[in-house]
């Protein structure tokens, strides 16, 4: 089962990708596109030549161009992000874009916009920001901030202004981050991006203490330090690459691995032999194709021989797909986030971590394969 590991953390970790993918697939006349986050009540609100809608959710509310269309978050894997607005008919190879997303950060908004930048200037995500500039940072009402900042979209080569509006709440952070194309900011857009920061606004939901329980993925990330989350959310995207989207974490895994974020990948002694003190050892792959849901925030061990194993260098370090056939004769597909060493193709390993999801792939012979996927916190050589 060969398969590249495309990382698609674009609009995700960078915030920009959408804008080059409407680019790409915008038809002439008006298209539909469905939305999996809360339907926005669209009011016009100027009868000038730039009108704006007006989106709502129980957390915020906040204006946006009544031209721009809701984006699929579903395409996005980023259970941070709330609501996203993009143009479906941008002039330039990047569309100016809009997305809300929250964490449980209890940083400062100036705290958070000096991590944001440091990041964006070390290059980690050189794949779709380059040359990174901060260009103002200025404070904004109710402790918030607003992070002005420029760099060179590396897919389309667009000169884009990013502007970042962060509101702290005392127990989470909101961040509307709104991406325009130089040309468009500097031809009207600064002045909608004003706007668009003028007419935010948080509920008393999203002031309210964390006592609300939540149910969701995306609701369980906001409640989350955003240094927890992040390789749950990393491999949260990458599953469906891995899949050909026939599979997908569920909050019971994404919450394990949240609370565990140390053994995922276990790489100190410690956290190795914590992995292997979780297994539960009454759990074979036969009780997971049986039926996976009870076991998806269970610890289990496998072990058989490496039917393939491909691994790659990514901007958040080597990520391995190792595929193993084990004893019971059942496919399980592992999901690695580091290094195998020097395991290969043949070799009988041991691999202990979380079953996530069951889906099926095309086999070489002509048929279909069943297969666990697993979210694997050490694999070992035998």
């Amino acid at each position: 089962m060969k398969k590249s590991i495309v990382l698609l953390l674009s609009l995700a970790l960078v915030l920009s990708a959408c804008g080059s993918k409407e680019k790409e697939k915008a038809p002439a006349e008006e298209t539909k596109t469905t939305a999996t986050q809360e339907a926005p009540k669209e009011t016009p609100k100027e009868p000038e030549e730039q009108k704006m809608a007006t989106a709502e959710t129980e957390e915020f509310a906040f204006s946006y161009p009544a031209s721009w269309q809701a984006f699929d978050l579903s395409q996005l894997n980023q259970p941070a992000i709330k609501a996203a607005y993009v143009d479906p008919a941008p002039k330039v190879a990047f569309a100016d874009n809009v997305n809300v997303a929250a964490d449980n950060s209890k940083l400062t908004a100036k705290e958070n916009a000096d991590q944001v930048v440091a990041q964006y200037e070390s290059g980690a995500l050189a794949a779709s920001i380059k040359d990174f500039k901060k260009i103002s940072y200025t404070d904004a009402a109710n402790n918030g901030g607003i992070l002005v900042g420029e760099y060179t979209n590396a897919q389309s080569g667009v000169p884009v202004v990013l502007t970042q509006y962060i509101v702290p709440t005392g127990n989470s952070t909101y961040t509307m981050t709104i991406s325009y194309g130089k040309e468009s900011y500097d031809n009207g857009g600064k002045e909608t991006v004003q706007k668009m920061i003028d007419s935010f606004k948080l509920s008393s939901k999203a002031f309210a203490a964390n006592g609300t329980e939540k149910t969701s993925v995306q609701e369980t990330t906001a409640k989350t330090p955003s240094g927890q989350t992040q390789m749950a959310d990393v491999m949260v995207q990458i599953i469906p690459s891995v899949t050909d989207n026939a599979g997908e974490m569920t909050e019971k895994t994404y919450n394990y691995i949240v609370s565990h974020k140390d053994l995922f990948p276990a790489v100190t002694a410690d956290s190795k032999k914590a992995a292997k003190a979780s297994v539960d050892a009454s759990i074979t792959s036969r009780h997971l194709f049986k039926n996976i849901t009870p076991y998806l925030d269970k610890m289990v061990q496998v072990s058989g021989q490496v039917i393939d194993i491909e691994e790659e260098e990514t901007e958040i370090g080597t990520i391995a797909i190792i595929h193993v056939g084990d004893e019971n004769d059942n496919s399980i597909v592992g999901l690695y986030m580091n290094a195998t060493g020097d395991i290969l193709e043949g070799d009988e390993v041991t691999m202990v971590g979380l079953p996530t999801s069951l889906f099926s792939f095309d086999n070489v012979g002509g048929g279909t394969t069943n297969a666990i996927l697993m979210s694997v916190s050490t694999v070992q050589k035998k």
